[in-house]
């Protein structure tokens, strides 16, 4: 009996010293399991940045004109067609002159007529003045003379301008481009009759585009001339820089909006019509915003590591916006809190870190705009 006692007694003193020794290499290894990383830090801090308010818009040319006659004819020579650039004074259409040249005729008869009447009142009047002079004839025959002379003047300038009209009238009859541009539409063809008013092709100046949108009163109110707005233009790679010259203070009555035009710097390769983004400053707010190489995932949790009396530890973040090289925390952090901006892929909670440097503050009057903008300063 004494035997078996002392077996038990020797085999739970081997289990025990064996425990302990498992728990002191357990130990031993998570002490070794910790390491020491060189970070960058940054402090998060509040910053003030800009509000957008986006809007659509549309790429429309500053110079759009409907071309139509001045004369009542039917069309010739409607040469050009839609999509084709022409030249400033280029012929775009021709109107059949045979109607104005008998008009240039009958003008210049009437022309002839008076300056023939004038040759006759200036050969009396000369010859009445002389005896009038004379004492031959009265006052009152001379001063008959005297205003068919007169009559027969202003005769032959009406005829003179009747003629003069009627030749300019040859003129409309070759209609040119009143600028360079492209033809956008054409709305007749050749044999057509033509009338004032009646468009017959439309141009456009693709040279000077500008961005047209509607805007809401609120908007309205906070912006003026001179104003720059960020314009994303379909199709183009980046955004482009607008400045608004046209404020129309009436709004639409069906829509309650207000027109904004917009300059734009010379493009290529976009179209009158296209689509546009418009975003317009109207405020500020404050938000924070870290580097996106502070966030890391870890068993599919997005979070930052802070660091701690030397030490990071994990915090799960819910992130925002993206805007550039950041993005936005919603929650998760807060301000003064010391985030580890790089060498952060295989940090484990509990790692050591050593501050090799901190990042330069971002200052707090950057913007980071798109909708939604945040600032963040380096610690």
């Amino acid at each position: 009996m004494r035997q078996m006692s002392k077996i038990l007694t020797a085999s739970v003193l081997v289990t025990i010293f064996g425990l302990t020794g498992c728990t002191q290499e357990s130990e031993h290894s998570e002490v070794s399991a910790v390491q020491t990383y060189k970070v960058h830090v940054q402090t998060v801090e509040l910053g003030e940045v800009e509000l957008m308010a986006v809007v659509p818009g549309a790429i429309v040319p500053e110079q759009k004109a409907q071309i139509s006659s001045r004369l009542i004819g039917y069309i010739k020579g409607l040469e050009v067609k839609v999509g084709q650039t022409v030249k400033r004074g280029q012929l775009l259409f021709s109107i059949d002159s045979a109607d104005i040249n008998s008009q240039i005729v009958q003008a210049n008869a009437g022309y002839q007529q008076a300056i023939a009447g004038l040759k006759d009142a200036t050969l009396d009047y000369n010859r009445f003045t002389q005896l009038y002079k004379e004492k031959s004839v009265s006052k009152q025959q001379y001063d008959k003379i005297r205003l068919q002379y007169s009559i027969a003047q202003q005769s032959v300038a009406a005829a003179k301008s009747a003629l003069n009209q009627a030749k300019e009238q040859l003129n409309y009859a070759n209609v040119k481009a009143p600028f360079e541009g492209v033809i956008v539409d054409k709305m007749a063809v050749a044999g057509d009759l033509a009338s004032p008013g009646k468009p017959i092709v439309v141009i456009e100046n693709t040279a000077s585009l500008i961005v047209q949108t509607e805007v809401a009163g609120d908007l309205f109110a906070v912006i003026k001339m001179g104003d720059e707005a960020t314009v994303l233009v379909e199709g183009q790679s980046g955004p482009l820089v607008g400045t608004i010259y046209t404020l129309v203070s009436s709004a639409n009555p069906k829509t309650r909006t207000h027109t904004v035009k917009l300059s734009l710097p010379v493009i290529n390769d976009v179209n009158s019509g296209t689509f546009a983004r418009v975003s317009f400053k109207r405020g500020v707010r404050h938000t924070m915003m870290v580097s996106k190489t502070a966030v890391v995932n870890r068993a599919g949790i997005e979070g930052v590591f802070v660091n701690r009396s030397g030490k990071a530890f994990f915090h799960m973040v819910r992130t925002g916006l993206e805007v550039g090289d950041k993005v936005e925390i919603q929650a998760g952090l807060a301000l003064g809190d010391q985030i580890i901006v790089d060498n952060n892929q295989r940090i484990l909670n509990g790692d050591r870190v050593d501050i090799i440097g901190q990042k330069d503050q971002v200052e707090p009057e950057a913007v980071i705009s798109d909708a939604i903008a945040i600032t963040v300063k380096g610690a």
